[in-house]
């Protein structure tokens, strides 16, 4: 039988009366102190977990994940078709797939984008003239990273060929 002093009393609200009061183990201030620290430890896991910097939807662990515009440079003065080169720290791939990837805009117009995927990208579809490149690094569920990068570029001609503009709010499907 145990005796009365190695139990407390512990009250509950909103109970019956009758079930107000129930006794527990007293638990040794060593307990105590072991469970505090347990607690602690996965508390401070948890936030590290938390500010990892989306390492599990594909940018790079920890890292500030970067982007940028290799080709064409600042101001360069381009022919149809031309191809857009970036490079960034994390790796590219299909939403589907949980790893990130940029959004391509044209002209500010970041209503209207491209999911691209690949470091590679064709442009064609652009008139001849002034026009700012912008590129912006999303997680897979396009919520944005953080960095981004732009170059603005002379089209020199029409070009040849055509793409489909960029989709309204999501580009490929989204």
């Amino acid at each position: 039988m145990k005796d009365v002093n190695d139990t407390m009393r512990i009250h509950t609200r909103n109970t019956p009366d009758h079930a107000r009061t129930a006794l527990a183990p007293r638990a040794s201030s060593a307990a105590y102190g072991r469970g505090l620290f347990v607690a602690t430890l996965a508390a401070g896991a948890l936030g590290l977990a938390a500010c990892s910097g989306g390492a599990a939807s594909g940018s790079s662990g920890g890292a500030t994940p970067t982007i940028s515009i290799v080709e064409p440079t600042e101001g360069a003065t381009v022919s149809q078709p031309f191809t857009l080169k970036v490079d960034s720290s994390v790796d590219f791939g299909a939403t589907d797939t949980g790893k990130d990837h940029f959004h391509l805009t044209f002209d500010g117009n970041a209503q209207q984008y491209t999911v691209e995927t690949k470091p590679e990208v064709m442009i064609n579809s652009l008139s001849p003239g002034r026009h700012t490149i912008k590129v912006t690094l999303q997680h897979a569920d396009h919520s944005p990273i953080g960095p981004e990068a732009q170059v603005n570029v002379t089209v020199a001609n029409a070009g040849g060929g055509t793409t489909s503009t960029p989709a309204q709010g999501g580009g490929n499907g989204y």
